[in-house]
């Protein structure tokens, strides 16, 4: 508890103003120190708080000369010279550095020094120069509270910050956990997912190989062995190749009767497979049957070829043939294109393909 009363100074003492080196009305800027520009403030106080200021400086001259405490007088004069804006929180620590600024100027006066009495005997101007050109102490504590303060403030956040991703983190971690009820649904719904790709990779596979097998450069170039007799059947291959799931044929039977009404071209120029004329006989197939079914004896041979030129020769002779007789043998693309063809060679050709040679539509038989 500090004493309620100053030694008297026994020499001729000095203004409060003076002794805590503050002139309001010449020095009308904030007493504060702002730390990011490392000087005093430059903001300028306004008239009425300098005119309380004054007021209050006088009157601690006269409590200090009759020896009274002035403590609380410096506490109400510290808001008066600071700005409002930016340095009030800095009262406290300016009015420390004033108490200590008076107790050593009455400590000195009670048993005065050379140096204590040159410095009371110096101009009045002079200890204002000093004043200006020194920064004081009060400045520098105030300077070290706010950097204190921001660092605290700066852990605090820091701390909060480190709690928020640790705890983010924990979220995710959490997150990715997935319960055992929940790997069992999801491993299930992988599996049925996996059937299903599985199913439509394989129809897609078996689409593309039909597709592969049936795109030949010319339909005459394909490899075709069949015996000399071919039984037209309506059976699938057991190619596996070949195989033609049952639900997608069903699904094609069923659309047969939603087909678009397809008309046939007319009867002329060369079938597509064979390449010989729709309205001529069949002599392509006729020889590759023959020709895939000689006999090892090379005695039958020689007579087959005998009995062959006398045919050929009959027929160069007889040379008619006729027109009803071979639109039986010939058939057309009732799905799409329209296109005729002879009737033995679509059988061989779909013994591999069930397209349109044509088009590559589906063969359907609508008859």
């Amino acid at each position: 508890m500090p004493s309620r009363h100053y030694p008297t100074p026994s020499q001729p003492s000095l203004s409060l103003s003076e002794i805590i080196e503050l002139e309001p009305e010449e020095e009308p800027w904030c007493a504060g120190y702002a730390p990011s520009q490392r000087r005093r403030c430059h903001i300028r106080t306004n008239s009425r708080g300098r005119s309380s200021a004054m007021a209050l400086l006088d009157k601690g001259t006269e409590k200090l000369q009759a020896g009274r405490n002035i403590d609380n007088l410096l506490e109400d004069l510290a808001p008066h010279i600071l700005c409002t804006r930016f340095h009030q929180n800095q009262a406290s620590t300016l009015t420390s550095s004033w108490r200590r600024k008076v107790r050593s100027y009455l400590e000195s006066q009670s048993s005065p020094t050379p140096s204590t009495r040159a410095t009371s005997s110096m101009p009045r101007a002079r200890l204002r120069a000093r004043s200006i050109s020194r920064e004081p102490v009060d400045t520098i504590e105030a300077t070290i509270a706010c950097i204190r303060k921001r660092v605290e403030e700066l852990v605090a956040a820091q701390s909060d910050r480190e709690r928020t991703d640790s705890h983010s983190r924990e979220t995710e971690n959490s997150s990715r956990t997935v319960s055992p009820s929940r790997l069992g649904s999801s491993s299930g719904r992988h599996r049925s997912l996996e059937s299903y790709t599985e199913r439509v990779a394989e129809r897609a596979s078996t689409e593309v190989t039909v597709r592969l097998e049936t795109e030949v450069p010319r339909p005459a170039q394909a490899h075709v062995a069949p015996p000399r007799r071919v039984s037209v059947s309506t059976q699938t291959p057991q190619s596996p190749s070949t195989v033609v799931s049952v639900p997608r044929r069903t699904e094609i039977h069923g659309r047969k009767n939603r087909l678009p009404q397809v008309t046939r071209r007319e009867v002329e120029g060369d079938c597509g497979i064979c390449l010989c004329d729709l309205h001529g006989p069949q002599q392509a197939v006729d020889s590759e049957d023959e020709t895939d079914n000689d006999g090892d004896d090379d005695d039958e041979k020689d007579d087959s070829e005998d009995d062959e030129e006398e045919d050929d020769s009959e027929d160069d002779d007889d040379n008619y043939y006729d027109a009803d007789e071979y639109q039986e043998e010939l058939t057309w693309c009732k799905v799409r294109c329209g296109v005729n063809f002879h009737k033995k060679c679509i059988d061989r050709w779909l013994a591999c393909a069930r397209t349109c040679p044509a088009c590559r539509s589906m063969w359907e038989d609508m008859n």
